[in-house]
């Protein structure tokens, strides 16, 4: 992806044009082969089938804007309520309650979460520097928010689910073996052996998702400006549906179908490519605008 569309796409992610203005300025770098400066009126030269481009562009950047929004807005609603400063977590969870964790970087920093799974019941969380970490809860959820660092958080196996949402910078979740719902602005996602159901969604980064045997669950990953790599262990069986709009789809490793294949040229793929012999498969379902997508067994490094 061009600087020029990575900027266009920045100014709708900060509010500086609305995505309806964010999609004629993509249709006009489109026409003028990337060469607009942003601060001048873009001459528009037709080019077949642009249009058609732009249409699918502009649906994809006002669902990943609209997840943010709405991610930016439940931020807000968790300020309201009785928050208490802490310099870490450390507590027995009860069963079926669902964690939620918000990174909000403050102007200037970054941050990034880290998940990974407890050994036993207990919630840990940690924050790399002298930031607190603001706890509470509401309903069934209990919520940590921060604002700067790097959190790092033990997900113990009886909660019901994590939800994630980081506004500057990048999150990973290692072998947390409960529903994960990640996503992130101005940063990328690594998963790596998901013991259930995941979706994920990234606007400013890429995917790096490694499934091993204990990945369960139908799960799905988006990702704008960024490309995605899926490293399969050698013994996993999966249906992937993966779909890119401005990069190649490249797929390896042993025993594998290809299901079905239609490229749509100027970088538009789509394809679908099964591993193992199983009947019942887990499908991940990956979308990719501004780059590629590989997906290889790990016997392929």
């Amino acid at each position: 992806m061009s600087k020029e569309k990575e900027r266009v796409l920045e100014m709708v992610a900060d509010g500086t044009i609305t995505a309806a203005e964010g999609i004629k300025l993509l249709e006009a770098l489109e026409s003028t082969g990337s060469g607009l400066d942003m601060g001048k009126t873009a001459r528009k030269r037709k080019i077949p089938n642009s249009r058609s481009i732009i249409q699918e562009i502009g649906p994809m950047i006002q669902a990943s804007m609209g997840d943010v929004f709405k991610g930016r807005k439940s931020f807000e609603a968790y300020e309201n309520i009785d928050l208490e400063e802490v310099e870490s977590v450390t507590e027995e969870m009860e069963e079926a309650k669902e964690l939620v964790i918000h990174g909000n970087a403050d102007k200037g920093k970054s941050i990034s979460i880290i998940l990974s799974r407890s050994e036993d019941n207990i919630l840990r969380a940690i924050l790399d520097n002298s930031s607190t970490i603001r706890t509470g809860n509401k309903d069934n959820k209990r919520i940590l928010l921060c604002k700067s660092g790097e959190l790092s958080v033990k997900v113990p196996d009886c909660l019901s689910s994590v939800k994630v949402l980081s506004m500057g910078g990048g999150i990973s979740s290692s072998d947390v073996r409960v529903p994960v719902e990640l996503k992130t602005m101005g940063g990328g996602v690594a998963i790596s052996n998901p013991g259930d159901r995941f979706s994920i969604k990234t606007m400013g980064g890429g995917l790096n998702i490694s499934l091993d045997s204990t990945w369960k669950g139908n799960s799905k990953a988006k990702t704008m400006g960024g490309g995605i790599s899926i490293s399969l262990n050698d013994d996993v069986s999966a249906l992937i549906n993966a779909s890119t709009l401005g990069g190649p789809i490249t797929v390896g490793g042993n025993n594998h179908e290809i299901i079905s294949d239609s490229g749509g040229g100027r970088g538009k793929s789509k394809i679908s490519v099964k591993y193992g012999n199983e009947e019942n498969l887990s499908t991940l379902k990956v979308t990719s605008m501004g780059g590629g997508i590989v997906i290889k067994r790990e016997s392929d490094d």
